[in-house]
């Protein structure tokens, strides 16, 4: 080590410009793949950070590959809007649960501004709908007029649909965004009151009729979208067919056969059921008297009726109020350790244990108001890539983004485009699975990170509220 006359060495030898360390590997000189795979399995804010050391992480992130890495290696995040009495003071948030095992639950946390991160001039009255390919579907409620937008909230824009041009006697009834990967587009899928089906395409301008839709309309699970397709039950059925099904690909409405129906106690109305996906599989859940009770199915194979196989019984919930049956519970992830968290009347996260045979309230999310949630998977890439020459409106002024936007090259969802409380488990021996033996397994894998763009910071400690 270089040392001064005295022959004492330098106070701060890194000013001198002549110490430098040994065995040290720049980070530019890491091939892409590896830089690839680090950065996919970073947590949510620390990817958002990331975006801004350089044009190559940048590039990087935006990759669909990358997208597609940590989607399969990430826990699902949830986006959670809230509804207090005072409507101008609704709040958008987005939950990340890094490791859900026993009660060793680390959550992480992000609030967003309602200024950056709702559309401008329509924050009191927007709701959230669904969310595919990092992208949300945003209506402003209760749909009358038919706006709705097209958002990604991680980077404050948003792209307005127009309205369809049609006769004035009508009212929107379902509406859904979701992906083709055939032609890399996003659709935006809507039903009237004259079950009257139109798709609008994002980047053509036009609506257009495809036929007519399935009667009656329905309130979107947490997380619907599967092979490609949409999948809902509908507020009211007379018939055996009741999960419908929408192929965003071939445009095309498909019913999906249930469990076998001798086996179900089914009502004319979906407060009885709760359609989803999890760990890659469909699940229906069909509740009886009061909710207080439930069974969960779940379709291994696809499309196939003899592959719905029950795997778990639950006894003992929380009691529903009488006049308030459509509150029941939603499941929203399944832990690595055989937890099951679930949203309870749209106010508190509870979760299931296995080993307890218990319902326990958590503290991921608690507010003194009703709340919505979505699955949601976050986008980096901005809408420019996949507008189309639509106009995409930027909430947030950050001109460093902006600039590197100018100069990229990928799209996050496909090619590359330039920017323009008690409960029975089921006997081992009765040939049903326990709760999650038979689905994909998922890898979680995060790190904590300070995010200054967002007011709020991460906070590890589950009784603390979110919003």
């Amino acid at each position: 080590m270089a040392r001064e006359k005295n022959g004492n060495p330098p106070k701060n030898p890194r000013k001198r410009g002549k110490w430098k360390p040994k065995g040290v590997l720049n980070i530019p000189q890491l091939p892409q793949a590896l830089v690839m795979d680090i950065l996919s399995r970073l947590s949510i804010k620390a990817i958002y950070n990331c975006r801004c050391v350089c044009k190559e992480w940048l590039h990087i992130i935006c990759d669909p590959q990358f997208a597609h890495l940590h989607r399969l290696r990430s826990p699902i995040g949830i986006l959670i809007q809230t509804f207090p009495r005072a409507e101008y003071q609704r709040k958008l948030g987005l939950i990340q649960i890094e490791k859900c095992a026993g009660f060793n639950m680390r959550v992480e946390r992000m609030r967003f501004a309602p200024k950056n991160s709702l559309p401008v001039g329509a924050a009191s009255e927007i709701v959230l709908i669904n969310s595919c390919k990092g992208l949300v579907c945003m209506g402003k409620g209760p749909l009358r007029d038919g706006s709705l937008y097209v958002c990604n909230p991680i980077l404050g824009e948003y792209i307005r649909i127009p309205s369809p041009d049609r006769s004035n006697n009508w009212r929107i009834s379902f509406v859904a965004l979701g992906f083709s990967a055939r032609t890399n587009e996003y659709k935006v899928l809507q039903t009237d009151s004259h079950d009257e089906a139109w798709i609008y395409t994002i980047g053509t301008g036009v609506w257009r009729s495809i036929g007519k839709a399935p009667s009656a309309g329905a309130q979107l699970p947490f997380n619907s979208f599967l092979h490609g397709a949409l999948h809902w039950v509908p507020i009211r059925f007379d018939s055996s067919q009741f999960i419908h099904s929408f192929n965003f690909e071939r445009e095309q409405f498909r019913p999906l056969p249930p469990p076998v129906t001798g086996h179900l106690k089914l009502s004319r109305y979906d407060h009885h059921l709760r359609l989803g996906v999890l760990k890659g599989c469909l699940f229906l859940c069909v509740f009886g008297a009061y909710n207080t009770e439930f069974d969960m199915w779940v379709m291994k194979d696809y499309g196939v009726q003899e592959s719905w196989t029950k795997i778990l019984v639950f006894e003992n919930m929380y009691p529903q109020e009488r006049y308030h049956l459509h509150n029941v519970y939603e499941p929203i992830v399944f832990s690595s350790d055989g937890e099951i968290l679930m949203i309870y009347k749209d106010r508190v996260v509870v979760r299931y244990n296995q080993e307890t045979k218990t319902v326990s309230k958590t503290g991921i999310i608690q507010t003194q108001s009703r709340f919505h949630a979505i699955a949601y998977h976050p986008c980096y890439a901005s809408l420019h890539y996949v507008s189309n020459g639509e106009e995409v409106i930027r909430v947030r002024d950050n001109n460093k983004f902006e600039k590197l936007f100018a100069e990229g090259s990928y799209d996050c969802a496909g090619s590359s485009k330039s920017p323009d409380h008690k409960s029975k488990k089921l006997e081992s021996g009765s040939g049903r699975p326990a709760i999650g033996e038979g689905l994909p397994n998922e890898a979680a894998s995060s790190s904590p990170c300070h995010e200054s763009n967002y007011s709020g910071s991460i906070d590890h400690n589950p009784s603390n509220d979110l919003l």
